[in-house]
């Protein structure tokens, strides 16, 4: 059922990046920033770019990427599933501290990680297991942030490439009017500053929805540590009254 809905989610948000993107451009156009489509196709428009729109796309690829991934992975119910729970809390009434560890092991969501943290201490005081316990999950959480920064990276180089773009197509255009002095300047000059502006306004239609999607699953990285947080806190005391752990 997580999987199913994650899908559903998934797919929602791929279709709204892609309306996106042809809202961006179709904006573009009318507004006159790109030629119309009837003096060039949108792969022509594209290709007129140059390289710059090469490494956008491969940015929108990985981010397109990432947020599929994240969308599947990134929610407290994958991260702490109820039977774990359930089973951990099982193996830790009856004292049984090597197998609630192989229980974790088997285990890559981010509560196995800070109850084998736990684990590890179990039977020494209070203090001790709290801070094993934490310092796990202050690690896990700035990992997990870290990995959802990604985005934010993108959506930051993606104007800065359109403008790269945008630069080099200006340069490009006066160095035609330069060097061709027989040909109608302004002419050149415009052909060569609508190709340019391509580049930013496609950096710009990438990074604000990437943008977007960074700012929600920050949200969520924020919900699934206090939710892991919750679940791992109901397992210090009787980590704690185990007599037989690891010191």
């Amino acid at each position: 059922m997580v999987l199913k809905s994650s899908a559903v989610r998934c797919a929602a948000a791929i279709g709204a990046f892609g309306g996106f993107l042809t809202y961006g451009i179709a904006a573009a156009q009318e507004t006159g920033e790109m030629p119309p489509e009837t003096g060039m196709t949108l792969w022509e428009l594209i290709k007129s770019g140059g390289p710059i729109m090469v490494v956008l796309g491969v940015l929108s690829v990985l981010a397109v990427a990432m947020i599929v991934t994240f969308f599947i992975t990134l929610s407290a119910r994958r991260q702490m599933w109820q039977h774990f729970i359930v089973q951990a809390r099982s193996l830790i009434q009856e004292g049984e501290v090597e197998a609630c560890e192989q229980l974790c092991n088997k285990k890559g969501e981010m509560l196995s990680r800070v109850l084998r943290a736990g684990l590890q201490v179990a039977g020494q005081d209070r203090y001790v297991v709290v801070e094993a316990m934490q310092s796990e999950g202050t690690r896990l959480a700035a990992a997990l942030a870290q990995r959802v920064g990604y985005l934010s990276n993108i959506a930051t180089l993606a104007p800065m490439l359109g403008i790269l773009g945008t630069v080099l197509g200006m340069i490009r255009a006066f160095n035609s009017i330069a060097f061709q002095p027989g040909i109608a300047k302004p002419i050149v000059l415009a052909g060569g500053v609508s190709m340019a502006l391509v580049t930013t306004a496609s950096g710009l239609i990438v990074a604000i929805p990437i943008m977007a999607f960074y700012f929600y699953f920050r949200g969520r990285v924020q919900k699934v540590v206090a939710a892991v947080e919750s679940a791992s806190a109901e397992f210090v005391e009787p980590l704690t009254r185990m007599g037989g752990g690891k010191r």
